[in-house]
C-alpha cells in the first residue's frame, strides 16, 4: 500500500476516534433551543441567580470594550422566560468585576467575591438584591480571603460559597450564609482544592465537581449534605484516569468516558443534574446528565451554541439555560440557549 495513503488514512482514523463521544448515535435525548439574546454586551465570567422563575444575570468581563477600564462590568439584567425578554435592573453597587459568585435565598439574590483581572484586586464584599424594590444592600463581607473562581449554591434558603483562589493559593474552604441571621459561618472543607468548579443542587443535596487544582484538571465529584455537614465522594468525571476510583467502575465499559472539565455550567432539572460547556483539552459543547439515584453519568444532546467556557447557567420552569461565555481569549458571547430534557433534536 502507498505509504502516503497509509499515513493519511491513519490520521483520518485518529481524527475520527478523537471526535467520537461515548454515545455516537443521533438519538441523544434532549434538545437545545435558541432564545432571545442576552440584553447586555457579550462577556464571560458573569453570574446568575433565580427568584420566582425570573433569572438575573450580571457582572463579568467584556472583551470588546473600547478601553481596558470599561472591560469589567457591573450591569445586571433580568430574564422572563414567559415573555422571552430581557430587562435592565439596578446596577450592581460594588466594584465592577468578573468571576464572582451568586446564589438566591429567601426570595433575594446575593452576589460577591470576584476580581479585577487587570489590576489584580480580589474582592470579599457581598451584596443582597431585593427584586421587590429593585435595590441592592451591602451585607457582611465573606469571612475569608478575597477570591475569584469560587463556586456557590443554595439549599433551603441558606447560601454556600467556597473553593476558588486568592491569586496565590487554590482554596478548599467553604462557608454558609444565613439571611435570617445576616451571618456567615464555617462548614466542612471540600476534600480537594479547586477553582472554576461547577455545582448543582438536587433534593437538598449539593453536587460539586471538576475545576482545576494548581493547573491540573480535577476529576473528583462530591455530594454535600448540609444536615450532616459532610462531603461524600461520588463516581468521578474520568473513572479510568482517577487513581481513587474503584476497580469495578474503571473496568466497566459503561463508565468509559472523560467529562472532566473546568469553567463549565451546571444546573439541575427535576431529580437530575446537568453538565455542559467548559474547558478540558479545549472548549467543549458536550452535555451530560447525572442520575443521583444511580450515581451515573450519561450523554445527552450537545450544546448547540458555539463551544465556550466561563458561561453562566440557571433553571427556569424545568428547563436549563446557558448564556454568555468566552470562546477564546479575544471573544465573548451574548446568545441564550434553553435545554429541554424531554425534547428531541430533529437536526
Amino acid at each position: 500500500m502507498n505509504k502516503l495513503f497509509t499515513g493519511v488514512f491513519f490520521l483520518f482514523l485518529l481524527t475520527l476516534f478523537a471526535g467520537c463521544s461515548k454515545n455516537d448515535d443521533d438519538d441523544l435525548t434532549g434538545d437545545w433551543i435558541r432564545k432571545s439574546d442576552f440584553g447586555g454586551v457579550s462577556r464571560r465570567g458573569a453570574v446568575s441567580f433565580v427568584i420566582n422563575n425570573v433569572a438575573y444575570v450580571g457582572t463579568g468581563y467584556n472583551y470588546g470594550a473600547s478601553s481596558t477600564d470599561k472591560r469589567h462590568l457591573k450591569d445586571f439584567w433580568s430574564y422572563d422566560p414567559v415573555r422571552d425578554n430581557w430587562d435592565t435592573i439596578a446596577t450592581f453597587p460594588g466594584a465592577a468585576r468578573t468571576d464572582a459568585v451568586a446564589f438566591a435565598a429567601g426570595g433575594k439574590g446575593y452576589v460577591g467575591l470576584g476580581h479585577n483581572s487587570l489590576t489584580d484586586e480580589k474582592y470579599n464584599d457581598f451584596y443582597e438584591y431585593n427584586p421587590a424594590t429593585n435595590t441592592w444592600t451591602r451585607i457582611a463581607d465573606f469571612p475569608a480571603s478575597g477570591r475569584f473562581y469560587a463556586v456557590a449554591f443554595s439549599i433551603s434558603n441558606i447560601g454556600y460559597v467556597g473553593s476558588g483562589t486568592d491569586g496565590d493559593n487554590d482554596q478548599q474552604d467553604f462557608y454558609k450564609y444565613d439571611p435570617s441571621q445576616s451571618a456567615w459561618s464555617k462548614i466542612s472543607n471540600i476534600k480537594t482544592k479547586r477553582v472554576l468548579a461547577f455545582s448543582f443542587v438536587i433534593d437538598n443535596i449539593a453536587y460539586v465537581g471538576g475545576g482545576q487544582n494548581n493547573g491540573a484538571v480535577v476529576t473528583s465529584f462530591y455530594a454535600y449534605n448540609p444536615t450532616t455537614d459532610t462531603w461524600t465522594r461520588k463516581t468521578s468525571l474520568y473513572p479510568d484516569g482517577d487513581s481513587e476510583e474503584i476497580a469495578d467502575i474503571k473496568n466497566n465499559d459503561d463508565y468509559n468516558y472523560n467529562i472532566a472539565r473546568y469553567s463549565a455550567v451546571g444546573f439541575s432539572i427535576g431529580s437530575n443534574g446537568y453538565l455542559t460547556t467548559g474547558m478540558g483539552g479545549g472548549t467543549s459543547n458536550s452535555t451530560w446528565v447525572y442520575y443521583p439515584s444511580r450515581d451515573f453519568w450519561e450523554e445527552v444532546d450537545a450544546f448547540e451554541g458555539s463551544s465556550r467556557y466561563g458561561a453562566t447557567g440557571f433553571t427556569l420552569n424545568d428547563k436549563g439555560y446557558v448564556t454568555t461565555g468566552g470562546g477564546s481569549s479575544t471573544s465573548g458571547t451574548d446568545d441564550l440557549w434553553m435545554f429541554d430534557p424531554n425534547g428531541s433534536d430533529d437536526d
